[in-house]
C-alpha cells in the first residue's frame, strides 16, 4: 500500500510539473507574439514617418502648398496608428511578466517614434498653417504623482472633443533609458508632476478641464464649440 501511495504522489507530481512547463511554455509563446506584433507595428511607424518627411521636403522644395491637404491627411492616420500602438504597450506592460528587456525597448521606440510625430506636428504648422494644437503630458508613478491618472482623464476627455486637432504627446518620466525624456524636462524646467507643455509653455499641477480650455482655445485660428 506504501509503495503504491509513493507511485501515486510520483505520477502526481509528474503531471503538476507537465502542466506548470506547459503553462510556462505557452506563457512563453504568447508573450513572444505579443513583443514580434508590436515590433513588426514599430517598424511600420518608422517607414510611416520616414514617408511623411519625404512629403514635407518635397512640399518644401516646390512650395506646392496644394499638397497640404493630402500630407495632413496621411498625417493624421498615422497619428491614429500611433495612438493604437499606446493601447496595445499599456495592455502589454499590465499582463507581461516576462521578456522586460524587450519591453523596455518598445516603450523606448514609443517615445522617440511619439517626440518625432511631435517635431512633424510643428513642422506641420509651419508648412502647411494647420489649425492643430500640441501637448506634451509628463507623468509619473503614483506615489510621486497622486494627480497623474486624474490628469490623463481629463487629457482624454479634451481627446475625445477635439479629435485630431489636439495632440496629446506623454513621457513616463520615470524611464531613464531614452536621454530624450531628460532633455525635453531640461528644456522646459520640468521637475513636478503632473506637468504639461501646451504649444511651449510649461506648467505644472493638475489642470481641470476649463483650466485647459483656457490654455487650448486660443491657439486655435479656428474657433469650436468647446472654444465658443
Amino acid at each position: 500500500m506504501r509503495i503504491l501511495s509513493k507511485d501515486k504522489y510520483v505520477i502526481a507530481g509528474v503531471i503538476t510539473l507537465g502542466i506548470f512547463l506547459l503553462g510556462l511554455f505557452l506563457g512563453l509563446a504568447i508573450e513572444g507574439k505579443r513583443v514580434n506584433y508590436i515590433e513588426s507595428v514599430s517598424r511600420r511607424q518608422n517607414l510611416d514617418f520616414g514617408s511623411l518627411q519625404l512629403q514635407y521636403a518635397f512640399i518644401d522644395q516646390l512650395s506646392q502648398d496644394n499638397n497640404c491637404l493630402a500630407v495632413q491627411k496621411t498625417f493624421e492616420h498615422n497619428i491614429n496608428n500611433l495612438e493604437s500602438t499606446r493601447i496595445r504597450l499599456e495592455n502589454f506592460n499590465r499582463d507581461a511578466t516576462l521578456n522586460k528587456n524587450e519591453l523596455d525597448i518598445l516603450k523606448n521606440e514609443y517615445i522617440l517614434a511619439q517626440i518625432r510625430y511631435w517635431l512633424l506636428a510643428e513642422r506641420t504648422k509651419e508648412v502647411c498653417g494647420s489649425d492643430i494644437v500640441n501637448i506634451l503630458y509628463f507623468f509619473s508613478d503614483e506615489e510621486e504623482c497622486p494627480d497623474c491618472e486624474k490628469q490623463a482623464f481629463v487629457l482624454t476627455y479634451l481627446k475625445k472633443k477635439f479629435k485630431d486637432k489636439l495632440l496629446i504627446f506623454s513621457f513616463d518620466s520615470k524611464f531613464k533609458d531614452e536621454p530624450m525624456i531628460g532633455l525635453l524636462k531640461n528644456t522646459y524646467a520640468v521637475d513636478k508632476y503632473p506637468s504639461l507643455v501646451i504649444e511651449g509653455n510649461p506648467s505644472s499641477g493638475f489642470k481641470d478641464k476649463n483650466a485647459l480650455l483656457e490654455q487650448i482655445c486660443p491657439s486655435y485660428k479656428e474657433k469650436t464649440e468647446d472654444c465658443a
